[in-house]
Parts: C-alpha cells; structure tokens; sequence
C-alpha cells in the first residue's frame, strides 16, 4: 500500500464514517469537530488544526463541498477541489478522519457527536451558528482565535 493510499483511508463517508464514530464512542474516545473550506494551508490551518486536536483525543474535520464554497464565496473559489482539500486534510498527522459535508455541517455534527465542535473565527457567521447543534447533546463551541491570515488575506496581496 502507498503512502497516497494510506492517507485515502483517512477521508470517510456515509457507513465507513459512522462505523468510525461508533469504535471511537465504543473506546470511550473524546472526540472534536472541526469544520472548515481548507482550500489553500498555510500556518494558520496548521496550528488551527493543531488547537484542534488538542481538546480531545480524536479529530474528525468536516470539508466544505465546492458547491457550498462556490455560493459563499463565488465562482472563482474554490481553488482546490473538495477531494484534493480533504486529501490536504487527510495528511496531517493529527487528523483522525475526514468527512465531505455533503450533508451540511449539522448534519456532520449530528452523525459525529463530538464533545467540542471548532471552527476559525474567519468562518462565516452561518458556519458558526451552525455549529450550535452541539449544544443539544452538551457539546461546545470553540472558535479558533488564533489565526494570523486568512486565504481572503493571501489573495489580496497577490491582486
């Protein structure tokens, strides 16, 4: 098995993701949710992934599809592909498990049911209010303060 193999194993949909929440709830693993576009990594996704990862023992990062990047941010975005970001995603090494949220972030969240749901605080209010759902099972919030630049910054410079 190559090593592009064996970071593929790591992005999960439908029954392969929800088998993996339910050996993590079997393991009585504590599980965070991140969610986010990932469309372009530079040192604040590293260390918002990092931030992450630190409030449980398992992190499982809901991508953005391209049809709800494209309508937030319009049609030049995004410039990668949601199976080339999830794949960016899948190669860090603190991701336990990544998940294409075809469905929508609540319903990431509900299928996920993490203790602590995380997103950038350069997110849109929508995608935070969104993250709300986990307070209905006694989950919460964190918002990821600590980001330097955002690809809305990245860009600007180069315009």
């Amino acid at each position: 098995m190559d090593k592009r193999e064996i970071l593929s194993k790591k992005i999960l949909s439908g029954v392969e993701y929800d088998r993996m929440v339910a050996f993590w709830n079997f393991k009585s693993r504590s599980v965070v949710a991140l969610y986010g576009t990932f469309d372009v990594f530079h040192p604040s996704v590293f260390d918002l992934i990092t931030f992450a990862s630190e409030l449980g023992q398992e992190l499982a990062v809901g991508v953005k599809p391209d049809a709800d990047v494209k309508a937030e941010k319009g049609e030049k975005f995004p410039i990668y592909n949601q199976d080339q970001r999830a794949a960016m995603v899948s190669a860090h090494q603190l991701v336990s498990a990544v998940h294409i949220c075809n469905e929508g972030v609540e319903d990431f969240l509900r299928r996920t049911k993490p203790a602590v749901a995380v997103c950038c605080a350069h997110a849109s209010d929508t995608d935070k209010k969104a993250l709300e759902v986990v307070k209905e099972w006694g989950g919460r919030v964190e918002i990821f303060t600590g980001s330097t630049t955002s690809i809305d910054d990245i860009i600007s410079k180069y315009k």
